[in-house]
């Protein structure tokens, strides 16, 4: 699963330091929070739709969001090595490549749109209890 983390880290990185950012080493991590966070609460909507039980409150999600971008930061910031995942994934085939950074792009979208969905149909429409 790190792995994985330190894939969708690497490229948004590679994303944002072509596009002259500033710390593309922090909109990374940030991003990767954001998006992990995300999951994590698609995850537990959809279980709210499944299991019938109701969705927590806001302020039960802050800790973890906090705590999710604590070891971001502490993974990613803090000793910041970039040549490790450039060694890794440097030259990796362009096709490959697209393939992947769509599959991420697809995966921000999908999370996003779990809860907005679910709370548009629940909360706007009442077509969920």
């Amino acid at each position: 699963m790190m792995k994985l983390f330190d894939y969708i880290y690497y490229r948004i990185y590679v994303f944002f330091l072509a596009r002259k950012d500033n710390v593309p080493e922090t909109t990374g991590w940030i991003l990767l929070s954001l998006l992990v966070f995300a999951t994590f609460v698609s995850v537990i909507f959809l279980m709210s739709l499944v299991f019938y039980h109701s969705i927590p409150s806001k302020w039960h999600f802050a800790p973890i969001l906090i705590l999710i971008g604590l070891l971001g930061w502490y993974r990613y910031e803090r000793d910041f090595d970039i040549e490790k995942y450039t060694s890794q994934w440097g030259d990796e085939p362009l096709i490959r490549k697209r393939k992947k950074g769509w599959l991420i792009v697809v995966w921000f979208v999908v999370v996003f749109l779990i809860p907005i969905s679910i709370g548009v149909l629940r909360h706007n429409l009442g077509l969920i209890n």
